[in-house]
């Protein structure tokens, strides 16, 4: 990866939620933007879950080309902050594939929990076709979606174990890795997914991408990884 698109990999990786815009049927047209939260799936995409009767689904449902920004949350100066944003095709989850995008979803976002089954909720993968990078007043460029994306090396099944391993059994290093990465905390945190880079924790209701030294492959790798952060000093 080059500098830019590694910044912008972990621009994806560490957002969890961005402004959604789709094409207005109310007003013919016109982009209409909206706030959703989301996660990556499998394949490294973001995963949405959005309801029926929710104005920006039933313009995907005509039109399905939106775009998805991501914004820095920080800079004084907002022309000084990083975005991300992804021209891409939302495509609703067929039936087989809906069960594991929803244990993964509930994972981050556990307040959502039943939505998609309770209230008429769907959920969307929203598959990137292109991506322009802002990492700074002037620095804008074009980034391909190929070297962004990367799909996880795990099955929901083999990282649901190893997730709930961790939290069934290892609080105390899930801890010691907010401690590592200088994330405060009150409340114990909870592990809520695993990738080749790294990991996602819930930190006091908010997410927090953490980034492992190095990528993984395996499940061994992982674990070899997990035990290694968990034995490491504090600074």
């Amino acid at each position: 990866m080059s500098k830019t698109t590694q910044s912008a990999f972990q621009v994806m990786q560490s957002h969890f939620f961005g402004v959604l815009s789709t094409q207005s049927q109310a007003h013919e047209g016109y982009p209409f933007g909206s706030v959703v939260p989301y996660c990556l799936d499998e394949t490294g995409t973001p995963l949405i879950l959005i309801s029926a009767l929710a104005q920006h689904t039933k313009n995907i449902q005509a039109h399905n080309k939106v775009s998805l920004t991501l914004l820095e949350n920080g800079p004084a100066n907002i022309q000084q902050a990083e975005r991300l944003t992804l021209l891409a095709d939302a495509e609703a989850l067929d039936e087989n594939a809906i069960e594991a995008a929803a244990q993964r979803y509930y994972s981050h976002f556990p307040d959502a929990q039943g939505y998609h089954d309770q209230l008429d909720f769907r959920f969307y993968r929203l598959t990137p076709v292109a991506m322009r990078f802002i990492e700074g007043f002037g620095k804008a460029n074009w980034v391909s979606p190929d070297q962004v994306v990367q799909a996880s090396p795990f099955t929901w099944e083999q990282e649901s174990r190893m997730v709930g391993h961790m939290n069934e059994d290892h609080a105390d290093a899930i801890s010691h890795y907010c401690d590592l990465y200088n994330i405060p905390y009150t409340e114990q945190p909870v592990m809520c997914s695993l990738a080749a880079q790294g990991m996602v924790l819930r930190v006091d209701g908010r997410l927090h991408w953490l980034e492992f030294p190095q990528s993984v492959s395996t499940s061994k790798e992982a674990r070899e990884t997990l035990v290694a952060l968990a034995r490491q000093p504090l600074a």
